[in-house]
């Protein structure tokens, strides 16, 4: 399956602010905040193509900030490995790229503004949520430059429907039938190549972009020392203002070239049967890729046209009628299908919510209904009264959802179909709906390698009814969507991953965990 040649101008994955009042530069900058990758980066493409068509040097600039909420060390480890695999891949490309972390609060706060003083046209990440939203929305402000705003996060650009869809069903009849403009969409895997034999970036500039904004370059041995994760690592992490509580998780190196390992394992082994063994901790069926999704060191372009290369699909193969049915439209075998269900639907839906809802990482983005009956059963009893530094600390009597909050805590990520089964004791537990739910995007933004996301705002609200329909109306839940922990543990296999997940003494044994709140009489 070939890719797309270029972006075209009035692509959905493109948005252009014109240069001010005519505003000429030197070369094409690429601020890169999210596509963190140097193969099937649209943004990237983008840039290069750019820095071609115009004969102009490329500068790509990584940065890594210190003043968002969530700075830990966790997060930068994963980010710096990434950073020393980005330089690798661009030695010799005829691409200059300057990685830069900060070591001080504000310390870069007109960089971007004053490196675009120098650039003929400005490329950047077009990211729903979090600091890269903010980072591109004040780059639209400052940047005298043309800004070229590029879409490289999901197989569906975020503007295309021009709507954000309430149900995966209504994302699916639309991907049905409009599947070809999203092969068309589809990224080079080399965007680098052509820029072999672009001119040099002038060095000076760069320099005196940095010392006109007081911001000093980060030297390399920084960044190599970061990277290595151990206490050689963290020890050079101490002399920036962040959250050293949260360690780095030593077998989850950041980064493509782990990245693209991790995926090769899974397309070898695990693809086939996806659909059956997904649901399973102890199996550990699933991709495990959700961190170097989010910070970009892999791309779900990439994986989707490598699952249907890997079965020679074309668009021939789908089974009409273009319904949004969840299997058997592909035509493919179920393990594949379940998979693309799970990287395009619940993944671009997620995207598409946070770029087309404002408030999508907030409580006031839940339906209406769920948000009413929710309120209805506000004064329910709750059970277990825990404070939120009991739950951070795993100390409930929950021997399942405390596996889960310590994977969360050990290894940055919790299990696919546990994460919702998280959520939705917290939903029980915690004093009100909308404590909850900030409770949830705490904890996660806090632990999570994949965090600060429009998946995990998104999965967040699903637990409070996002998504979803109304069900049984029960005690707490109201007509929101109900799971527990002994049901959860009849259904998949977790009783190694409750062991691997230990300590568990003084807490319930398996199968003795909360049960089903009430039905209510209505």
């Amino acid at each position: 399956m070939s890719a797309a040649a270029g972006i075209e101008e009035r692509s959905a994955r493109l948005s252009i602010r014109p240069a001010k009042d005519g505003h000429q530069g030197s070369h094409v900058l690429y601020w890169m905040t999210s596509a963190r990758r140097t193969s099937y980066n649209l943004a990237l493409q983008h840039a290069v193509d750019l820095a071609v068509k115009r004969n102009l040097p490329l500068l790509v600039v990584e940065a890594l900030a210190i003043g968002h909420r969530w700075a830990n060390d966790r997060i930068h480890t994963f980010m710096l490995q990434g950073m020393i695999d980005q330089r690798t891949t661009m030695l010799g490309s005829g691409v200059t790229y300057v990685p830069y972390v900060e070591t001080r609060h504000g310390e870069a706060r007109g960089l971007l503004a004053r490196m675009s003083v120098d650039a003929d046209a400005l490329v950047i990440d077009d990211y729903p949520t979090y600091m890269p939203r903010q980072v591109a929305q004040r780059a639209q402000t400052l940047a005298p430059c043309e800004v070229h705003l590029v879409d490289s996060n999901g197989f569906i650009a975020m503007r295309h429907a021009g709507r954000a869809f309430t149900t995966a069903y209504s994302l699916r009849r639309h991907l049905h039938k409009t599947i070809e403009d999203h092969l068309a969409d589809l990224p080079v895997e080399f965007p680098l190549a052509p820029a072999i034999g672009l001119p040099d970036v002038d060095e000076h500039l760069i320099d005196l972009a940095f010392k006109e904004t007081d911001t000093p370059r980060t030297p390399l041995e920084f960044i190599w020392r970061t990277a290595e994760g151990n206490r050689v690592g963290r020890e050079a992490l101490k002399a920036l203002d962040i959250d050293h509580d949260v360690a780095p998780v030593p077998h989850m190196k950041g980064g493509s070239m782990s990245a693209h390992k991790r995926w090769r394992k899974f397309l070898d082994a695990r693809l086939e049967r996806y659909h059956e063994d997904r649901n399973h901790p102890d199996l550990q069926a699933a991709t495990g890729l959700s961190p170097w999704l989010h910070f970009g060191h892999i791309s779900s372009q990439q994986m989707v046209k490598d699952v249907l290369d890997l079965y020679g699909w074309d668009p021939g193969h789908t089974t009409p009628p273009p319904d949004g049915r969840r299997s058997g439209w592909w035509g493919l075998p179920a393990g594949p299908e379940a998979f693309l269900d799970q990287v395009i639907t619940w993944r671009d839906l997620a995207f598409i919510h946070a770029h087309m809802v404002h408030d999508h990482d907030g409580y006031s983005s839940i339906p209406e209904w769920a948000q009413a009956t929710l309120a209805e059963h506000a004064n329910d009893p709750r059970p277990g009264g825990y404070t939120f530094e009991q739950l951070e600390a795993a100390e409930t009597g929950d021997a399942l959802w405390n596996a889960a909050q310590r994977q969360l805590m050990q290894d940055g990520i919790i299990q696919n179909y546990l994460r919702m089964l998280w959520g939705k004791k917290i939903l029980e537990w915690a004093p009100t709906p909308q404590l909850a739910f900030d409770w949830m995007v705490a904890l996660n933004d806090r632990w999570a390698l994949d965090g600060r996301d429009p998946n995990s705002y998104a999965g967040i609200g699903w637990v409070c009814g996002k998504f979803d329909r109304g069900w049984t109306e029960r005690a707490v839940f109201g007509k929101v969507r109900c799971m527990m922990s002994h049901r959860t543990e009849k259904k998949v296999k977790a009783r190694e991953y409750i062991s691997r997940y230990g300590p568990v003494g003084g807490q319930l044994p398996l199968g003795a965990s909360y049960r089903m709140p009430p039905r209510r009489d209505v």
